[in-house]
């Protein structure tokens, strides 16, 4: 699932491209009024015709090309807005259009393979309904693979019908859109009709996609905001994130904060569902950690406020007259974490997120779920899924538990990502360069296959240094932690509230002790709480408005 919300993504390098999305050749001849550019992501931003774009919204390459006295000159080229009749041929085979002036002839193609509009196959021969008059065309090529990307030509007769429409498109800022939008750009989400239009919603720029949503930095009122827009199909998916967002009582320090939802769209692009989110400039957690190292301090506050984040999504309580419920997130990753300016963290992308049953109420079966089994299994990210999710072992009579616990898994790898990049717990202060979780074992794109031989037929878990720990803290209160959480056993793990109890605990003996300045050989380490053995952990849910007490639950049975 998608969920960063960063600017870090305005930056070239550092864009994050889905590799299922069509690349095709972009071109806009000189003079050709308006652009497609918002349609994708141009690749090459160098002065010169060869390009290529990533498609936003379709699989489905486009090509114009005017044929005058025989002879063939492209007008332009890109992406589609959307997979038309045609976008299926492998090749770029055009039909003529229009004749913007005596002895020319538009010929326009479509068709979804990569860099399949860079040359047309041939131009229909003379004779043909619609060829350009008495004269054979000559099949000259279209240019070089390369040649450049995107969108419609400037022939008079369809130049007055773009000006029409360009007037109107909803007027947007940061993001000018073409006037000559493909054919279907104006159809509006015939699902949205219940949703608000966002007129003063601006867009800016794209700055993460994945497969369900394309995310935006823009301004909303003059806020700077992180725009979620979900194409037609995904509307499934926009109606599961809204839902969970607008629970009462989900705000949060550490919990994305959402602003509202809508529908919209930059320029002369559709309008789609949308969710407006805060924008948060540091990036993800992967970004972040790729980029900087930590020291102990900023590690542990990165740590305690991620698991502060989940043990709040994981407790049901009331608050301030509202009942808000457990939720199990379903989809932790370094990707779907977000870094704030103090450097403590916000969870995000709720996208696969559950609410839970109450505890008032016996484990659940999977069976009373709506979708059943196989909507408790659906999962996220591989790299991050709990071995019972793997081996698809999930207990699906008690499933609320048992997410929660995947959950945990979860969060037990993003803690190691953090870690690995604190320089206090290496001798000479130089972390290693940021590895996902397994990337070390299995490279930066593991297959189910191998994740499962990995962490469930051998039980690996990614490498814990063993300079990681020092006397002043806990000799063994890192490592512990960490095999607390990530055990292959759900019933042994931590709750997410013990994790944050272990952490703070962490950091009060760190200024107790003035770690990291040194380690000396040091008094005793105090002992941790939340040992899962101890069933002390503590669940405080309000049992209604005006009551505050806790009730003790064994950490096998609720978190």
């Amino acid at each position: 699932m998608l969920g960063t919300l960063g600017l870090w993504t305005l930056l070239p390098a550092v864009a994050q491209v889905s590799p299922n999305r069509r690349t095709c050749v972009f071109f806009e001849a000189p003079g050709v009024r308006g652009s497609t550019k918002t349609l994708g992501e141009v690749l090459d931003a160098r002065p010169g015709t060869p390009k290529s774009i990533r498609c936003l919204y379709s699989h489905c390459c486009f090509g114009i090309w005017n044929l005058t006295h025989g002879q063939a000159h492209v007008e332009m080229q890109g992406c589609r807005d959307s997979d038309e009749p045609g976008c299926e041929s492998l090749h770029c085979d055009p039909i003529p259009r229009a004749h913007p002036r005596l002895g020319s002839t538009l010929f326009t193609c479509s068709c979804g393979t990569d860099f399949c509009n860079a040359n047309y196959s041939h131009l229909p021969p003379s004779g043909d309904p619609g060829a350009p008059g008495p004269q054979d065309p000559q099949s000259t090529s279209g240019g070089p693979v390369w040649m450049a990307l995107l969108l419609l030509g400037m022939f008079l007769a369809l130049l007055m019908c773009s000006v029409i429409l360009a007037v109107l498109q909803r007027k947007t800022c940061g993001v000018q859109g073409g006037s000559d939008p493909e054919p279907g750009a104006g159809r509006d989400c015939g699902d949205c009709e219940e949703l608000p239009e966002l007129a003063e919603l601006c867009f800016s720029q794209v700055i993460q996609e994945g497969g369900h949503a394309v995310v935006w930095a823009g301004r909303l009122q003059g806020e700077m905001v992180a725009i979620k827009a979900f194409p037609p199909r995904a509307m499934a998916q926009f109606r599961a994130e809204r839902a969970v967002y607008q629970l009462p009582g989900l705000q949060h320090d550490h919990i994305v904060r959402f602003i509202t939802a809508g529908q919209g769209g930059p320029g002369p692009l559709p309008s789609v569902p949308l969710l407006v989110l805060e924008l948060y400039p540091k990036g993800s957690l992967c970004h972040y950690l790729t980029q900087y190292t930590s020291d102990w301090g900023s590690s542990l506050r990165m740590a305690l406020s991620l698991a502060e984040g989940l043990a709040f999504l994981h407790e049901e309580r009331w608050q301030d007259g509202q009942y808000k419920p457990g939720i199990a997130h379903r989809d932790l990753s370094s990707q779907n974490v977000l870094v704030r300016e103090d450097r403590s963290c916000a969870i995000g992308d709720l996208g696969l997120a559950l609410v839970l049953p109450g505890l008032a109420q016996p484990p659940a079966s999977a069976a009373t779920q709506p979708g059943g089994p196989a909507v408790i299994l659906e999962a996220g990210t591989q790299r991050y899924m709990a071995p019972e999710l793997l081996d698809r072992t999930l207990d699906l009579q008690d499933w609320g538990t048992a997410l929660q616990r995947a959950d945990i898994y979860s969060l037990a790898l993003l803690l190691w990502e953090i870690l690995s990049r604190c320089s206090d717990l290496r001798p000479d202060r130089r972390p290693p360069p940021f590895q996902l979780a397994y990337e070390a074992e299995l490279g930066s794109n593991p297959s189910a296959c191998e994740l499962w031989a990995l962490a469930v037929e051998e039980r690996r878990r990614p490498r814990i240094p063993s300079t990681w720990s020092c006397p002043t803290t806990d000799p063994e209160g890192l490592r512990e932690l960490l095999e607390d959480c990530w055990d292959a056993d759900p019933e042994a793990r931590l709750t997410a509230e013990c994790v944050q109890q272990r952490l703070a605990a962490l950091a009060y003996l760190q200024v107790a002790s003035s770690f990291p300045e040194s380690c000396p050989s040091a008094p005793g380490s105090a002992p941790l709480p939340c040992r899962p053995q101890q069933a002390s952990c503590h669940l405080s849910v309000q049992q209604g408005p005006g009551s505050r007490s806790p009730q003790p639950v064994s950490t096998s049975v609720h978190v």
